[in-house]
């Protein structure tokens, strides 16, 4: 915003009128804080420009039809979403990854000056899945410790039965989308190291190159570096959960 405003003395020729400031007590914005104080703003990560009314048809249904929602395009993907019950609001906070037309919605509750910061839509919620891991790990508190590498677990789920490959456990959690998703893990347990491999349910587009959600491969800024031997597609559609019931699909997916 400080920059925005330079930029504006800079480049305007203003009147006395636009160079005067007009001064505002915090008394002044009570009424409009009282009034955010039931919503939640959501960005949609993504290349595509959100249209207003199928957002608000989607979030109509998926969360349930809550009663008096009211929805308001802030500017292009970033929305303002007022739920007066907060029993509904909190449901709606505590949900799993939210996803519509192949984009990730970010949501946080409101706080001033939220909507131009960027930065506090890089935490997700994220539906990661398990793989390869022995009969004996498949326990709550063994998965809270590997989902440790997130930045929060929300919530421990063991599937009660198994694919192909066999069974697998998955988590919630908060992670930072700023950066390359997971394809997986090394866990030790005496002196022996297993890799773990992740999928993710209602996965968002993401880029092949890099890893990072809300861009592809074409837009890519920062492809990753591939030394000689390793794999081109250090990313792919491998990384995409089928269901959370069955199998992921074990074509095209390379040994990391």
């Amino acid at each position: 915003m400080a920059k925005e405003l330079v930029e504006i003395m800079q480049n305007f020729t203003l009147s006395s009128k636009g160079r005067g400031s007009t001064y505002l007590d915090l008394g002044d914005v009570d009424d409009g804080i009282m009034d955010c104080q039931d919503s939640l703003i959501g960005k949609i990560k993504g290349e595509k420009i959100a249209n207003f009314t199928g957002v608000k048809k989607f979030v109509t249904v998926a969360w349930s039809y809550p009663k008096g929602l009211e929805v308001i395009e802030l500017w292009p993907n970033l929305f303002q979403f007022t739920i007066p019950d907060a029993q509904d609001k909190e449901r709606i906070w505590l949900r799993g990854p939210r996803v519509t037309d192949n984009q990730i919605l970010v949501l946080r509750e409101w706080e001033i000056g939220i909507e131009e910061n960027d930065s506090a839509f890089n935490l997700a919620p994220l539906c990661v899945q398990f793989w390869n891991l022995p009969l004996h790990w498949l326990t709550k508190s063994v998965e809270k410790k590997i989902g440790a590498i997130f930045d929060e677990v929300k919530d421990v789920i063991i599937q009660q039965t198994g694919g192909k490959e066999g069974k697998h456990m998955k988590i919630l959690v908060q992670a930072d989308i700023s950066q390359p998703l997971l394809r997986g893990t090394t866990v030790q347990m005496n002196g022996v190291n297993k890799w773990l491999s992740f999928r993710y349910e209602k996965c968002s587009d993401f880029c092949y190159s890099c890893g990072i959600i809300g861009h592809s491969e074409r837009n890519c800024k920062e492809p990753a570096v591939v030394k000689s031997g390793q794999h081109q597609n250090q990313y792919g559609p491998w990384l995409r959960a089928v269901s959370s019931k069955g199998s992921p699909q074990k074509e095209n997916n390379p040994k990391i």
